[in-house]
């Protein structure tokens, strides 16, 4: 989209109102069917719409075109989401401010979450030497929302259990304001990250690469966070691992075509 169509703004334009709304609707419900289900469960379901961005990324973007390869890599990374939808923990808990207090002493999640930092560090700096590839944004913004479905997460559990529970001295916390805080904090700079990465690169390429590293981010995090490793057999484990791994393969496939259409240097 140009920064400026008929002399207005893009965030005064059209095209730009109507995306901004669908983002807050899906935001909205994000928030509230994250506090229903496992958090490994739900990160591989945003993949699914991968299969809409084949289709609509060459209407919004003429120059963008969809090759066998896209077609094949997205379908291969559905199906490695589908496995690891099936196999994913079933259960779901409920977390109140006690529990969530422990589960972030947890030594598993504090090494998760300077991993997390450890990467976004990396990224800045790497970009800012050698500058920013599309990889920097896609990871980026991955790490970001795997952080964003926590909070998120940690948010409407509080939440449910304040309207369900009537603990609304949970909910009066320092810790769920600081929450609730994070979660839209993070949330708009992951969306920053990925739009400049939107901006410089084919959706039909970031899209699904993104797509993949929120989901390794997201489904680690609830894995190690909320423990949900504990209601998965060694099978569900194991066939969890190779839908990962499938989904991975897919992506591979996206990154080396474009290494194929564009210069080396946009792909550091």
């Amino acid at each position: 989209m140009n920064r400026e169509e008929n002399g207005r703004k893009p965030f005064m334009q059209p095209l730009w109102l109507m995306g901004m709304a669908v983002i807050v609707v899906d935001a909205i419900g994000d928030f509230v069917f994250i506090g229903l289900a496992p958090q490994s469960l739900l990160a591989p379901l945003g993949s699914l719409s991968l299969g809409w961005n084949v289709i609509l990324a060459p209407i919004f973007h003429r120059e963008e075109k969809v090759t066998k390869t896209t077609v094949v890599a997205t379908a291969v990374i559905y199906v490695g989401t589908i496995i690891s939808i099936l196999y994913a923990a079933s259960s779901n808990p409920n977390y109140n401010l006690q529990k969530i207090k422990e589960l972030a002493k947890n030594p598993y999640f504090l090494n998760y979450l300077v991993f997390t930092l450890a990467v976004q560090g990396t990224l800045i700096l790497h970009g800012k030497r050698k500058g920013y590839g599309m990889l920097h944004y896609t990871c980026g913004a991955g790490s970001l929302g795997g952080q964003t479905i926590i909070f998120a997460k940690t948010s409407s559990e509080l939440v449910k259990n304040a309207i369900l529970k009537k603990e609304y001295d949970d909910l009066r916390s320092p810790i769920s304001c600081m929450a609730i805080i994070m979660t839209v904090v993070t949330a708009l700079t992951q969306l920053h990250v990925l739009n400049t990465g939107l901006a410089k690169f084919e959706a039909l390429i970031v899209v699904p690469v993104y797509q993949t590293f929120i989901n390794a981010f997201a489904i680690t995090g609830g894995l190690i966070f909320f423990q949900e490793y504990r209601a998965m057999s060694k099978k569900d484990g194991t066939m969890y691992s190779i839908g990962l791994m499938i989904t991975l393969i897919g992506v591979k496939m996206l990154v080396q075509q474009r290494r194929k259409s564009i210069l080396p240097s946009h792909v550091e």
